[in-house]
């Protein structure tokens, strides 16, 4: 399922990618995950080179798991379509050819984290009575920021824990709290701002030097 919202300027269509997922879809997602390993190498733990040379076979695994979700921001046709026609210029039309997606954000159900991911919870004593969905490859293209791209593929992504099911938690006699939470460099200060404003707020006692944990009540 799909759905457009737009801005005075520019509209977008988001969607999910499907689970298992098709081979258009595997291209279009190592495309676009390699590109912000370039573009915004700083801001994410793994590297191009890393990801590079990793066999289509893990790309799949990585998108096929029933514990994750990928969502997705794409420029919708009609508007694609007016930029072309407001110029001429070549490097506009090779950016816009490139790739219509503009963003994208994963998010990892309990099930699907490992346990040296949630390792830095479990030490704090957070891990306890929280069942942790992690929000992760989280971007969007420089030239669609400030336009509410990155706070829409977020929103999606909460709307999906909010409703599934997670058999490690399914029938638990203990209550529990899905709580989303994420890990942010210190000097990324425009996402941490996003997740500020969406009510994510900082973790207490988890020591990462130059990064941040946060964390909020879904």
């Amino acid at each position: 399922m799909s759905t457009s919202t737009g801005t005075s300027d520019t509209m977008y269509r988001y969607f999910s990618l499907p689970v298992p997922a098709t081979p258009s879809a595997l291209a279009a997602y190592k495309e676009f995950r390699l590109t912000f390993l370039k573009v915004d190498a700083a801001c994410f733990a793994s590297s191009y080179a890393r990801e590079v040379a990793l066999t289509d076979d893990i790309w799949y695994k990585r998108l096929n798991s029933p514990f994750k979700r990928t969502f997705v921001a794409e420029m919708a046709s009609e508007a694609r379509q007016s930029v072309l026609e407001r110029g001429n210029d070549s490097q506009q039309h090779e950016t816009l050819n490139e790739s219509s997606w503009v963003g994208a954000v994963t998010i990892c159900a309990p099930s699907g984290l490992l346990p040296t991911t949630t390792e830095p919870l479990v030490q704090a004593g957070l891990y306890t009575n929280w069942e942790p969905y992690l929000l992760v490859g989280m971007w969007v293209r420089p030239e669609h920021r400030g336009k509410g791209v990155g706070k829409e593929l977020v929103k999606r992504g909460l709307d999906w824990a909010k409703t599934f099911t997670d058999p490690k938690f399914n029938g638990a006699d203990k209550k529990t709290e899905k709580v989303a939470v994420l890990v942010v460099y210190d000097y990324n200060t425009a996402a941490r701002a996003l997740y500020n404003k969406l009510g994510f707020r900082d973790l207490k006692g988890i020591p990462w030097e130059g990064q941040t944990w946060m964390a909020m009540k879904v």
